[in-house]
């Protein structure tokens, strides 16, 4: 500056001025970076993975893999079971460290009690989730109930043979106008078998994707070891990751059922590691 500032002229001028005039240039605030939201994925197992088992072996084996979530194949934890019977299979599961957070794949109709002896018994283990081959026509029934009772639908697709559901869009056109809580188990096999693409269904899917039965597939179209197959794991970790899903998220390995842990285990091993990459956290 040439001359020299009185107080009244320093004050007229204003911090900005006066920094401009000395060749300053004010630096805006700098704005703390939003924390990053934790990506958890709860793996599990779809249990009909080890259908060949009865109850009992079939816990042990998931426990021996380190699973702490089972969705539940009905026929390792049937609806129709005496009370005394229900507590102690719990009771074991409880003490193994698995939570029972899925069920099905179940048939749903228009028949209203036996869907609300369904959904009470949903809620007396504490499942989040039913996966359902669920009527068109059954809809409207379970808009009152999934709300009532506080437990999700997944709409299951059955792949190219299923006429209502077997294609992506038709998962999303048949959703889209129902209850929050009604949205779509994701089997990523036979959504690949109907010519539909997983990641795309992750992405167009949001928060109407509540639970997988995930598996991997060779260019054949054929289930294999998850890892080992055409599916691109870390683009669709990246994609759950972006959806902000949080559901059940079950493993069904279906091939060599008399002896499915080698292929189990190597499938897991290769979900948590993409999981990781992702900068997530498989538990």
């Amino acid at each position: 500056m040439t001359k020299r500032l009185s107080r009244r002229g320093f004050a007229r001028l204003g911090l900005g001025a006066v920094a401009a005039a000395f060749g300053c240039t004010p630096q805006p605030k700098t704005q703390p970076r939003p924390a990053e939201k934790p990506f958890t994925v709860r793996l599990g197992l779809q249990s009909y993975s080890l259908r060949a088992f009865g109850f009992d072996d079939a816990v042990k084996k998931a426990q021996a893999l380190g699973l702490h979530f089972l969705e539940a194949f009905p026929a390792h934890l049937p609806q129709n079971l005496k009370p005394e019977e229900l507590t102690a299979r719990l009771a074991r599961l409880k003490t193994a460290g698995i939570k029972v957070n899925g069920y099905g794949v179940c048939g749903i109709g228009k028949n209203e009690a036996a869907t609300r002896a369904l959904f009470g018994f949903a809620r007396k283990v504490g499942i989040e989730v039913i996966s359902a081959a669920a009527a068109p026509d059954a809809l409207g029934m379970l808009d009152k109930l999934v709300a009532e009772y506080d437990v999700k639908i997944g709409i299951h697709n059955h792949g190219p043979g299923d006429r209502t559901w077997g294609r992506l869009q038709q998962l999303l056109d048949g959703t889209k106008d129902h209850h929050p809580n009604i949205g779509v188990c994701l089997d990523t096999g036979h959504l690949v078998r109907a010519g539909d693409d997983p990641i795309e269904a992750v992405r167009r899917l949001g928060p109407r994707l509540h639970s997988f039965h995930f598996k991997d597939t060779n260019a054949q179209k054929h289930d294999v070891v998850v890892g080992t197959g055409t599916l691109d794991l870390i683009a669709f970790f990246t994609a759950l990751r972006e959806v902000d899903f949080d559901g059940p998220f079950s493993l069904e390995f279906e091939s060599n059922p008399r002896n499915p842990i080698p292929g189990i285990t190597e499938s897991l091993a290769a979900i948590r590691q993409a999981v990781e990459k992702t900068g997530g956290t498989a538990i």
